[in-house]
């Protein structure tokens, strides 16, 4: 596995940051993820992680989801996940976060 496994686009959505996410999501791909994230919440509006494209997370992935969270709890703009994958859905209910990271079926406009 290499680090162009993942795909990582980020684009504006409504007042926030759309960061749509694809692939695989693992430790080789982690410093790509998390760069992305942080990145996009260095602004003001929320951050909708887009996962319906993911194929495979593992806790690293998972973590920088967490990671992210915690970095809003801290002051950072607030981060959504928005239609996870089967298998990123699979990973938060197994791991028992799901209640954690706020769900969104909507994008704004």
């Amino acid at each position: 596995m290499s680090e162009d496994q993942v795909q990582v686009e980020v684009s504006d959505c409504g007042e926030g940051v759309l960061v749509k996410v694809a692939g695989i999501v693992d430790a080789l791909s982690l410093p790509i993820v998390s760069r992305e994230l942080t990145d996009a919440q260095r602004g003001s509006g929320t951050v909708y992680v887009h996962l319906a494209g993911v194929t495979f997370m593992d806790s690293r992935g998972l973590g920088s989801l967490l990671a992210a969270n915690e970095r809003s709890r801290e002051g950072a703009a607030p981060i959504r996940i928005y239609e996870p994958s089967d298998a990123v859905r699979r990973l938060l209910d197994v791991s028992g976060v799901a209640p954690v990271l706020i769900e969104v079926t909507e994008l704004p406009e």
